[in-house]
Formats: C-alpha cells, structure tokens, sequence
C-alpha cells in the first residue's frame, strides 16, 4: 500500500476512532485524527508530495482545522470545480445517485432519518456530525446524492458506497432474526435495569421500552423498504448496471 491509500485510509478510519474517543470522555474529534494523519504524512514523504496527497484528500473549515473531503461537513469551505456550472435539479440528467435520492424521497419520515443516520456514521465520518438533529441529517444526505458537476467516476464510487452502507446496517432490519435480536436486546436492557437502577442499562432503559413499543410498526415498514430497496439495486445500482451508465456518459 504507498502512501497516499495509507493516509486515506487513516482519514477513513478517523470518524471510527473519534467516535471511540467520545465513549471515553476524550474530546478528540475528526479533525484531530486528520491533524495526526497529516503530521505522518509530512514525516515520512517530501514536502511537495505530502501537499500534493493532501490537496486531493483533505480540506480546511473557516478555523484552519483540518476535516476529510470525502464529502466536506457543513462547516468546511466547499470544493469548486473550475468551469462547472450549477443546473437546477430539474434539469440534471437521471444518475445512480438521483436514482437512490428518488428512493429515498418515498420512505416516510421515520425510515428517512434512520437511513441518514446510516449515513452520519458511516459515509460522513463525523464525530460532530452525530450530535446535530435527524433532519440535519437528512439534509446533509440529499445534498451529497444531489451535488451538481460530479465526475462519473466520482458518482459511481458515492452510489456503491451508500449501497455498502446501507446494507451493513439494513440488513438487521430485513430479516425476522434481526428484529428478534433487538426484541431479546431491548428486553434484556430493561431486566438488568431492574438489578441495578444506577447501571448502564438503567440509562437505556426508557431507548429499550420505546424500541419495544415501535418495533411492531417499524418492522412492517422496513419489510416494504427492504422490497423496494432491492428492485432499485438490481435495476440501477449492479456493477453491470454502474458500468453501462459509466459508458454512456462518454458517448
């Protein structure tokens, strides 16, 4: 692996190791571990290759902190491509990623925010990013699948990688198992809370007795997600598919 995949998979791994810091009390956020990343970088490669490195993966906020590119949060200064022109949504062309936009403008509220919290953690990496509210969630979401003057390349790598994402994390909502988990789970919060009311699962506790009271609801929701999930990722989001869009955009 040379150097430039070694910082970009630090930088990938930053939202993971900030949000461990968070459970531990440290205030170590994203930025942080992107600063770290940044001093190895400069360490081990020449000044002119280590800012050419950082040039394609990192971008700076208002405050010279440093934050991953991939995409910028809501508090860091935007990329702008020379030339690029800004067309209205109605006027973009059909992509993959106006493809899963579309889907995810039909779920209802509830499924909306659990799949931009999906998101939050996984595709925007931002420790900070998880203490906003849910529709800054669902924001943020939109506009990283609505984003104008992307390459193909660019909105391929975004519609695989919410693909992978969600699935890691919807899978759990797609099978009965997996609502079985969260019942035994939820129940088996509320047992221990009732050993110790100062414990863990005592905090958890009224999370687990609402779980419990809506999992009915949410259960028949995502089984009506899950099918129509699959429909668009094996009409529009298969590597065949991905492919054929791809050689469509040069012709």
């Amino acid at each position: 692996m040379n150097a430039e995949n070694n910082f970009a998979a630090r930088l990938i791994d930053a939202g993971r190791l900030a949000a461990i810091a968070r459970t531990c009390g440290l205030k170590a956020d994203v930025s942080y571990y992107v600063n770290e990343a940044l001093k190895e970088l400069w360490r081990s490669r020449s000044p002119e290759e280590a800012k050419k490195i950082a040039e394609r993966w990192v971008l700076w906020d208002a405050e010279g902190r440093p934050w991953p590119r991939m995409p910028p949060l809501e508090n860091v200064v935007q990329f702008h491509r020379a030339g690029t022109a800004q067309v209205p949504v109605v006027n973009w062309p059909v992509t993959p990623l106006h493809a899963i936009r579309a889907w995810f403008e039909k779920q209802d509220d509830g499924v909306q925010c659990e799949i931009a919290g999906m998101a939050a953690l996984l595709v925007f990496e931002g420790a900070d990013f998880l203490d906003r509210s849910s529709r800054v969630w669902c924001d943020c979401l939109r506009r990283w699948l609505s984003e104008a003057g992307l390459p193909a390349h660019t909105i391929i790598g975004r519609a695989l990688t919410f693909r992978t994402c969600f699935e890691y994390f919807a899978e759990s909502r797609f099978t009965e198992s997996g609502w079985r988990r969260s019942e035994t789970t939820a129940l088996k919060i509320l047992e221990d809370a009732k050993c110790d009311p100062n414990s863990e699962a005592a905090r958890l506790a009224p999370i687990a007795e609402k779980m419990l009271d809506t999992l009915p609801a949410r259960k028949g929701r995502w089984m009506e997600v899950r099918k129509s999930w699959r429909e668009l990722a094996s009409a529009s989001l298969t590597a065949r598919s991905l492919r054929v869009w791809s050689t469509l955009q040069t012709k």
